[in-house]
């Protein structure tokens, strides 16, 4: 054979081959096993994981909810479930669940307070709710099939429904199935997945603005009991074993369970253990992917009143931004809650939301306060941050200009932070190159640059496709209002915001971008 064709065919298989395992690249944590974690139960049902990661689930016949904690230790959260089937937590903490033997759908509050939510459809009592998913905006998706004796079944048929976020409008959005079961939908809320265990198939449907369905169309030749689905659009549902989808519908893993699953959930330490509830036991597997069902915040009606907030549209969901001031601030994204430069001058800590990230910019005492991240952090908290800054704060995740990392599903770039031109009155610059950083996170489509303490670097200036960026504005020690613009005018952010801004005046920015077409200035407190 000729050389050169030989090694052309040889290059074709390996790349081939390359190319096959990278799409049967395994969702599982390399050489992870299926483990038990509990057992003795009669039925397990409706995993939920809480903002911490601990893991409730049901035991149906038993007529408990149980906690599984992050501790490892097994207690029960509820006797007299009414038979509870589908969990799912809302943002404030409060657990959702879908009460087969009640035949409504509850809210339960962490003292175990219950609050029916709906009971029924048009004055007829619903048949035994099985499974729910709760939309970005507090709308409420919930199955209601009749498993069992049709006696006392008052609808007529098995139907999927709609409890708006006013929790006053009811609505059925699918009228067609069999006997629908599992349900989970996409974390921007355009999506819902329902299967129809009767039919053995599952479907997807777009989420209209007013909470109907529209645009039906095959997912899965198979059905399910209970779904859920990961960071990268990967669907789980729950047959003879759990089978994992990709987001064309193409069959990608079957994970292996030593009894028949019936429902999923992610949940632990940075939710990337897989939970599944399996006939008379509790099982985990560690994960390479994470999942993305909603986490609880604390209720923000105090935020609002006391700090400035802006929402950003993104093709994932809102990002919302909370100005707390200096050069602190907070975003909320999919369920999670970023906190920059967490600083215990500005706000009561004890107030704010508990962070799943925290990202620090450098060592000075008004960005690392460690007092502040306590007071937040959770076990589960990842902390971004400078090596500088992990000799006063442990257990974070260093980054060096220029990394960059997926951190809890975002991706996160170190950008060099420092002086070029404004030293102290021995020579040394106040923000020695190395020792802080800027970040840019990446929130769906969404570009979001937090420069830190610098000036207008030329890797600053470089930056491409960014949409949002806080630049600092403090004479001496960070950047003059012209510096500001002579940077934004390099990378030209679509939204500016001018922070840590201190006595600096910073209409005097608006004025020097005026003529700008493309840069947004956005004036917030953030002295």
């Amino acid at each position: 054979m000729n050389g050169r064709l030989y090694f052309l065919i040889i290059l074709l298989l390996t790349t081939a081959l390359a190319s096959y395992g990278a799409i049967n690249t395994s969702v599982t944590a390399g050489g992870a096993k299926i483990e038990k974690l509990a057992d003795g139960f009669h039925f397990t049902e409706g995993p939920a994981s809480d903002a911490e990661g601990n893991i409730f689930f049901t035991d149906i016949p038993n007529n408990r909810i149980r906690k599984w904690s992050l501790d490892g230790k097994l207690s029960t959260f509820l006797e007299n479930s009414r038979e509870a089937n589908g969990l799912f937590f809302d943002k404030t903490g409060n657990l959702i669940a879908c009460e087969g033997f009640g035949r409504q759908l509850v809210s339960i509050s962490p003292q175990g307070k219950t609050t029916v939510l709906a009971d029924k459809y048009k004055g007829k009592r619903f048949n035994s709710l099985n499974d729910l998913w709760i939309a970005p905006n507090g709308g409420i998706y919930f199955t209601d099939p009749r498993y069992g004796s049709r006696r006392s079944m008052d609808q007529n048929g098995e139907h999927v429904y709609y409890l708006a976020p006013d929790r006053k409008r009811l609505i059925r959005v699918i009228d067609d199935m069999v006997r629908p079961n599992g349900l989970i939908g996409t974390p921007d809320g355009k999506l819902l997945y329902v299967a129809d265990h009767g039919g053995n198939k599952t479907f997807v449907y777009a989420i209209k603005k007013d909470g109907t369905l529209s645009n039906k169309k095959l997912f899965a030749s198979e059905g399910s009991d209970g779904m859920t689905i990961d960071n990268q659009g990967n669907v789980y549902l729950t047959t003879s074993a759990v089978m994992v989808y990709n987001k064309m519908g193409r069959k990608i893993e079957s994970i292996e369970v030593p009894e028949s699953p019936a429902n999923v959930c992610f949940g632990g330490k940075g939710k990337q253990t897989l939970f599944i509830t399996a006939r008379t036991s509790l099982y985990s597997i560690r994960m390479k992917v994470r999942g993305v069902e909603q986490m609880q915040t604390k209720p923000e009606s105090k935020l609002k009143s006391k700090f400035e907030e802006d929402i950003i549209k993104t093709n994932a969901g809102d990002l919302k931004i909370t100005f707390i001031g200096h050069g602190t601030l907070m975003f909320a994204f999919n369920g999670k809650i970023i906190h920059v430069d967490p600083w215990s001058n500005l706000t009561d800590y004890a107030e704010m939301p508990k962070a799943d990230l925290i990202l620090v910019t450098h060592d000075h005492g008004d960005h690392l306060d460690p007092g502040a991240i306590s007071v937040i952090r959770k076990e589960t908290t990842s902390i971004v941050l400078t090596k500088a800054c992990a000799e006063r704060v442990h257990g974070g995740i260093i980054m060096h200009e220029g990394n960059v990392k997926t951190i809890d599903g975002l991706r996160i770039e170190a950008v060099p932070a420092y002086n070029i031109v404004h030293t102290r009155p021995n020579g040394q610059p106040f923000h020695p190159r190395g020792h802080g950083n800027g970040y840019i996170i990446a929130f769906g489509d969404k570009k979001v640059y937090v420069a830190g303490d610098t000036e207008n670097t030329s890797e600053m200036k470089s930056l491409k496709n960014i949409d949002i960026a806080f630049l600092p504005m403090n004479l001496p020690y960070t950047m003059s209002p012209e510096m500001v613009a002579d940077a934004a005018k390099a990378f030209e952010p679509k939204i500016l915001y001018p922070y840590h801004y201190g006595q600096t005046d910073p209409n005097l920015l608006i004025n020097l971008l005026k003529d700008s077409t493309t840069i947004e200035v956005r004036i917030r407190k953030m002295r």
